[in-house]
């Protein structure tokens, strides 16, 4: 809609603000010699400034005089994209001097003040014996456009229109200043230019015009000049008669606006939005991470065709110009929660691991046995919120089956399936991950599984359902979206198994590899919805464990074997996970809140056996950074 172009400042130049003081924003319009008060509402060399750091588009909306130009000119007006053009003149004025059709334009006839007043007017100019007359008149004709009911109602069926346009257009009376001037005036002042602005810009119709009219009035009779020239020049006098009018009638232009146009806030916020791009949001310039990439998406949606239309996404933007705050929008609508949730889907395989320790070791049987066990395990981590992501929390509940055979003194093997329902919270969303999966792996001892050092291997492969709800805020509404996707994942560990007066020590190190692969997926529900990426993504760390297991204790017939686990894993590589989602051609990105390289883990865990049949528990904790989370399981199992 408006081309920005560095240049040196003018005469009529208006800085825009210290953070842009170098770049002004170019008004190209062309200067028509057929219509010379054809020009941008915009401005006249540099597009206004106005309030909240805005600053006016060219080529939105154009004013002129009538509608006559040469065949040159209608051809430099036909590669404007005007598709619509006001006239606000009486069937009089367009009967004497019709309006030239432009191309690809609808011709709209909004008759501003009557024919009655039309003639009023005209009479009372023939009958004056003085320029002061004409100014007190001309004075007294804008306040009418004021103070008359029946005007006021025109003018805002013209602004009502023109809100609901969807292209560049013209409106225009016959001379392009005083019905034109007053609606530009409006305009202006909707957009947020200062007064002393909207002035200069009022006044400007004498320097586009004044060739024109010196040389009309020319051709007067001399004592005919002076009555003639205050009718078709302007004055400050002039505007400000109409200015005053609705400071003393409705106490603001505001008031005017709504109770005197009858214009809805909806309707003028939709105006705002097609002239005034704002150069920066309240609070953007300080925020950082996920929040100032959502920020930064909502200051460009003011380029796309959201904006400036009577769409939920420009009234939220408008009303929170105006209170200050975006409200939390900027750290919703990027859509961190998808982060969050392949965050926690890819650190699913410890989770695997641990629920299934108990029983995959294979030491507590002898060889040829077997075992079948299940277990059901629950857990929660919460990480605060920091200066790139919002705070998030995960709930995961789930149900593993297993069984575990050892062949050999040397050799043990496990395999099992399993359920687990992840609920994922964080900046406005929840995700749900339903994650059905299968699990094998082995355990090798060099000289028995025993004692003495052993390699652990296991790995895991299932499908992830993904559904998704974000609560965008600022009435925005509900953004939803569902997929599926696959997540693998692998460990490998070297580990020493040392019994010791009763107690067993098992420490081990190892790699933990996992891989995630969501499909794409568009979301619904919200203007401000996201065509999410396919999420691909993979997690690498290096883990260590501490294992304890202490010897049996007789508890009537039972057998009560208690333990002790603690345990490391530190991220390899980049360990943040990223989510990018697009919107109208525009990118986000956003980093899951869970962002740390080394996490923590500690439980204990009690085992009661009673011949064949065992059942137990563990109760764990988890830490590290701004994460923190408890764990637990039932376990119960039955060897053969």
């Amino acid at each position: 809609m408006f081309q920005r172009i560095i240049c040196s400042l003018s005469l009529l130049s208006l800085s825009i603000t210290a953070a842009h003081a170098a770049e002004t924003y170019r008004i190209n319009t062309p200067h028509l010699r057929s219509m010379d008060n054809f020009r941008d509402v915009a401005g006249t060399q540099n597009a206004y400034t106005t309030v909240h750091d805005g600053v006016m588009r060219a080529g939105v909306f154009y004013r002129a005089n009538a509608v006559t130009p040469s065949a040159e000119d209608l051809a430099t007006l036909n590669t404007l994209g005007i598709k619509a053009n006001y006239d606000l003149r009486t069937d009089t004025e367009v009967a004497v001097k019709p309006d030239a059709p432009l191309a690809g334009a609808s011709n709209i006839h909004i008759d501003i003040i009557g024919e009655a007043s039309y003639q009023h007017e005209s009479d009372l100019v023939g009958s004056a014996t003085n320029g002061s007359q004409v100014a007190a008149m001309m004075e007294n004709s804008n306040r009418g456009l004021v103070s008359d009911a029946a005007m006021r109602n025109q003018f805002g069926t013209l602004l009502t229109a023109m809100a609901n346009g969807d292209e560049a257009a013209l409106f225009h009376c016959t001379h392009g200043k005083d019905r034109t001037g007053w609606a530009a005036a409006m305009l202006q002042s909707i957009a947020g230019v200062d007064n002393a602005t909207i002035m200069s810009d009022y006044l400007a119709t004498n320097v586009y015009t004044a060739e024109r009219v010196s040389a009309e009035l020319a051709q007067l009779p001399s004592d005919l000049q002076p009555i003639f020239e205050p009718l078709n020049f302007v004055r400050a006098s002039y505007l400000q008669a109409a200015l005053d009018q609705v400071t003393a009638q409705y106490g603001s232009m505001d008031n005017y606006l709504k109770q005197g146009l009858g214009l809805s806030q909806e309707t003028i916020y939709v105006l705002r939005g097609k002239m005034v791009e704002f150069q920066g949001l309240p609070g953007q310039a300080g925020l950082i991470g996920n929040a100032a990439a959502g920020a930064g998406l909502l200051q460009q949606l003011q380029n796309t065709r959201l904006s400036g239309t009577y769409s939920a996404y420009n009234y939220y933007l408008q009303s929170a110009i105006d209170a200050g705050t975006l409200g939390g929008v900027e750290s919703t609508v990027g859509g961190q929660v998808h982060a969050d949730a392949a965050s926690y889907l890819l650190r699913q395989g410890a989770m695997i691991d641990q629920a299934a320790a108990p029983f995959t070791r294979g030491t507590d049987l002898k060889s040829g046995q077997y075992r079948l066990w299940s277990t059901a395990l629950a857990g929660y981590l919460g990480t605060d919120g920091s200066s790139h992501a919002a705070s998030s929390n995960e709930h995961s509940q789930g149900l593993m089956i297993g069984m575990t055979q050892r062949f050999t003194e040397q050799l043990s093997a496990h395999a099992g399936f399993g359920y687990s329902r992840g609920s994922v919270g964080g900046a406005g969303g929840e995700a749900d991950t339903d994650f059905t999966f299968f699990n094998v792996g082995a355990r090798y001892g060099f000289t028995s599984l025993d004692r003495g050092m052993f390699l652990d291997a296991n790995a895991s492969a299932g499908y992830v359902d993904y559904d998704s709800k974000r609560e965008l805020g600022g009435g925005l509404g509900t953004a939803k979206s569902d997929t599926h996707g696959n997540l693998t994942g692998a460990t490998l560990a070297l580990g020493y198994r040392v019994p010791v007066n009763g107690i067993t020590f098992e420490p081990s190190l190892g790699f933990r590899i996992s891989h995630l692969n969501l499909n794409g997926f568009q979301e619904k529900g919200s203007e401000l919805s996201l065509d999410v990426d396919d999420n691909t993504a993979t997690r690498r760390s290096a883990v260590a464990n501490f294992d304890v297991s202490f010897a049996s204790v007789a508890m009537g017939a039972w057998q009560l074997v208690p333990g002790v686990r603690v345990g490391y894993e530190h991220a390899l590589g980049d360990h943040d996970v990223d989510s990018q989602g697009h919107l109208l051609g525009l990118d986000v990105e956003q980093r899951a809140a869970f962002d740390n390289r080394d996490q923590f883990t500690g439980g204990v865990n009690l085992m009661a056996n009673l011949g064949a049949f065992s059942v137990g528990a563990d109760l764990g904790a988890s830490g590290g950074g701004d994460s923190h989370g408890v764990s637990g399981s039932l376990n119960a199992s039955y060897q053969f």
